[in-house]
């Protein structure tokens, strides 16, 4: 008995001088490395990874979920993102969002939400290990309590924006009607039909302008992407994780399964399919369904006195904000349709938009 206690006090003593070893960076064979900081300072500057070693640091255990499933654990050590910010005078709270780029060009930027309420590590070591090399900038940035969508590594680049997130939208694009009557390609890869964002765009809006694109899934993640990168990819809408947006010349991780609603400049895609997984049901003209305001909140949808809904064959119809706010959209026998509370059926709705606003006395 005398010689378990023993034995428990000798490992309990061992464990606590091993927990107290800290790491030392200084040995770190990539502290020259850089990584180019934007929208900080008027202009763009680098720092090393020497330079985030001078700063106060953190070591958080932190373990995230990749969308294939595989677990991703880390010790992350080094300074976090507001003891960054702090030296130039900044907080996150001065950014609408930052964005992580890699050199295999992954790209991620987090949004305000995510900013706020999570800790964010520029991580340079895994806590006493240093990072593979790999191809180079190993500097990875973990998101405490978020998934792997949101962490970064290899991070050669780090964006500070600010701005509106948004400007005002007056249509909607159904999915789930525009994307099979498209002329797509189905692909064994990614298996599924797809359609390029680019053939999306250019017929029902959002190409011209440039800017953000700003997208959300079933699970509630949500994310933006330069209208760049967005265009280098297709929306899938069959088979597994559908509508997914994918792409071959990015890293798989930058997919989005399971997507509820695209917003580019004055246009929001949206899935049905998906928005009854995310968007609670309404009941309205005798049916279950969603309604117009629960698809559009937080999208800056105009408001208007006349709406107009155009189905797959490009048959338009006028409603009036009254038949629009007590009506809902609703599937029959495979076929999503907007069912208004005092006329006929849109079967196969395509698009809608706001087409007659008056200021407010």
């Amino acid at each position: 008995m005398i010689m378990k206690k023993i034995l428990c006090v000798l490992l309990a003593v061992l464990a606590s001088g091993l927990a107290g070893c800290a790491a030392d960076p200084s040995s770190l064979g990539y502290l020259d490395d850089e990584v180019v900081i934007s929208g900080v300072a008027a202009e763009d500057f680098s720092v090393t990874i020497a330079d985030l070693t001078a700063m106060e640091t953190v070591s958080q255990r932190a373990e995230a979920t990749r969308s294939n499933g595989d677990i991703v654990k880390i010790t992350a050590v080094g300074p976090t993102l507001e003891t960054f910010l702090a030296q130039y005078g900044k907080t996150t709270a001065d950014y609408t969002s930052v964005r992580f780029t890699a050199v295999d060009g992954y790209s991620i930027a987090l949004p305000s939400e995510v900013l706020q309420k999570r800790e964010i590590v520029l991580a340079f070591m895994d806590g006493s290990k240093a990072f593979d090399r790999g191809k180079s900038a190993p500097l990875r940035a973990v998101v405490i309590g978020e998934r792997a969508m949101y962490w970064a590594r290899m991070v050669n680049k780090i964006e500070f924006e600010t701005g509106t997130e948004a400007s005002l939208t007056d249509k909607v694009v159904f999915l789930d009607t525009v994307l099979p009557s498209m002329e797509g390609k189905y692909s064994e890869e990614e298996g599924g039909e797809l359609v390029s964002t680019i053939d999306l765009l250019s017929k029902y809006g959002g190409l011209a302008g440039g800017g953000k694109v700003y997208m959300s899934a079933y699970d509630g993640l949500k994310k933006n992407e330069t209208i760049e990168n967005f265009l280098k990819g297709y929306i899938k809408y069959t088979g597994e994780n559908s509508p997914q947006f994918c792409s071959p010349e990015l890293p798989e991780g930058m997919n989005l399964n399971g997507i509820v609603s695209v917003r580019v400049g004055p246009v929001i895609y949206f899935s049905l399919t998906r928005g009854t997984e995310a968007l609670p049901e309404r009941e309205g003209a005798g049916r279950t369904g969603l309604g117009l305001s629960d698809i559009v909140k937080d999208m800056g949808f105009a408001q208007a006195n006349v709406y107009q809904i155009t189905d797959v064959d490009g048959q338009a119809r006028l409603f009036s904000e009254h038949d629009f706010s007590k009506g809902v959209f609703a599937e029959e026998d495979g076929v999503w349709a907007f069912f208004p509370a005092d006329d006929d059926p849109v079967a196969g709705v395509a698009v809608i938009e706001a087409v007659q606003t008056e200021q407010a006395e």
